[in-house]
């Protein structure tokens, strides 16, 4: 069949697909962006948020195995910061930052264990 034997459904399919490999296709660098700890925390929070909402309305693009991910590898981060620091408050808010980064790995792993 041609291109121009299609018909507009056929076509309307080919286009959506395309729109969600592009998008796929960012979701799954920003994804590698997150647990590579790029940009500053203002920055990969809004991504993370943004993640988080795609997630919902994209289920096969994976992005809670992605999210999972990106809160194990921060943790380890702010663990390894943790052990560079002296100041007790320092350790102290470094500290629960990687405990609150461990409950939504955790979460998210609930998350895919239940579907």
């Amino acid at each position: 069949m041609t291109d121009q034997e299609k018909s507009p459904a056929a076509e309307s399919e080919e286009g959506s697909a395309g729109r969600g490999d592009l998008l796929r296709g960012v979701v799954e660098s920003l994804l590698v962006d997150l647990k590579g700890g790029s940009s500053d925390k203002d920055k990969r929070r809004q991504v993370e948020e943004w993640l988080r909402n795609l997630a919902e309305k994209y289920p096969d693009f994976k992005i809670e195995k992605g999210l999972r991910d990106y809160y194990l590898a921060e943790a380890a981060r702010l663990r390894g910061d943790f052990d560079t620091v002296s100041d007790l408050g320092e350790k102290l808010a470094l500290g629960r930052s990687v405990e609150t980064f461990l409950d939504r790995a955790a979460d998210y792993e609930r998350r895919i264990a239940g579907k």
